[in-house]
């Protein structure tokens, strides 16, 4: 009887006392009611995992060396030991008990309710479009799933684990959401630059055809060219037009900035009102009329050209200073813009 106990004893001590060999850790996975809980996925922190049998029953080998482990249950929640660190069991005969409950919903799913909950936030900022929300949103769907499929091989499905995974996912999505702002802006900054730059260039053009006008009734090529540059002016007066107001919201919207606000509003009413309906649209009278009524018949070639000439260079004085002004304002707008 002595020697049976001291061999019990002795058999533990035997077992940790080789740190270079295994043990068998020995556990039952049971619910509130102590039954069993088969199929379960147990995983011994940094060590190994296994699977449970019909009776809740796992046996997994671990270094001799060690006096505990951290044990945690894919989709459930260690109820006892509260802590989820047990020591390892005297013997594989003895398994030890660890009692659980069915986790919440899990981590991947409390992310994609997260990112659900961002996406639908998104959906009323109209600095996006559907399309751009639905690529983000699966985008970071994606991305969960990944990181959830990279915990589920590593077997660490620790609660500091999946808090880093809940930072991580949220970080991505700031950092997608700032990127594709960044990317919409340029876009914006390279059409509303472009546009503006586009109409000064042409109004500069007709300026500066003005200043030819009487080869306009000299030549019947002067003429087309003439006529070119003011169709050309008129693309870019029209597209300008079609779309000013749109870049007036969207320079609200994106750059938030009072200051681009109030300059990209200076620039188009500089450019369609004081330029455009002040100076160059009264030309129709003042000089592309009399050119129609020279072609026509209904006015001589010279009284025409003398009433266009003085037409035109009324326009020339008159657009020197809101030409040079437009030019200093674009500059400001797109100094603002490219911050």
């Amino acid at each position: 009887m002595n020697w049976q106990i001291f061999i019990l004893l002795l058999l533990p001590l035997s077992l940790s006392a080789q740190p270079g060999g295994e043990v068998v850790f020995a556990g039952r996975i049971v619910d509130s009611e102590q039954r069993g809980i088969r199929g379960a996925r147990v995983v011994l922190v940094g060590v190994s995992e296994a699977r449970t049998d019909d009776d809740g029953l796992f046996r997994v080998s671990i270094p001799g060396s060690m006096a505990e482990v951290t044990v945690e249950v894919d989709r459930y929640e260690v109820v006892y030991p509260r802590s989820g660190r047990t020591p390892v069991p005297r013997s594989a005969g003895t398994p030890v008990v660890i009692e659980v409950k069915k986790a919440e919903p899990g981590e991947q799913d409390k992310l994609i309710r997260q990112l659900q909950d961002n996406v639908r936030k998104l959906e009323s900022d109209k600095r996006f479009n559907e399309q751009e929300i639905k690529r983000l949103g699966q985008n970071m769907q994606d991305t969960i799933r990944i990181f959830q499929r990279l915990l589920d091989q590593s077997g660490n499905q620790s609660a500091t684990m999946l808090d880093s995974l809940q930072h991580k996912i949220q970080a991505l999505m700031s950092a997608q959401e700032s990127s594709l702002l960044a990317q919409k802006k340029q876009v914006l900054y390279d059409r509303i630059t472009q546009s503006m730059l586009t109409f000064l260039d042409k109004a500069k053009n007709l300026r500066d055809a003005l200043g030819r006008i009487d080869d306009a009734f000299l030549s019947e090529k002067a003429r087309e060219g003439f006529e070119k540059q003011v169709f050309a002016y008129n693309q870019a007066r029209d597209s300008l037009y079609n779309h000013h107001k749109g870049y007036i919201e969207s320079v609200r919207l994106f750059w938030d900035d009072n200051e681009a606000s109030s300059r990209m509003e200076t620039v188009c009413d500089l450019a369609l009102i004081q330029i455009h309906e002040g100076i160059i649209l009264p030309l129709n009278d003042s000089v592309i009329g009399p050119m129609r009524d020279a072609a026509t018949g209904q006015a001589s070639r010279m009284s025409a050209n003398r009433k266009a000439r003085k037409g035109a260079h009324k326009a020339m004085e008159q657009l020197a200073f809101p030409l040079r002004n437009l030019e200093l304002k674009i500059n400001e707008l797109s100094n603002s813009l490219s911050r």
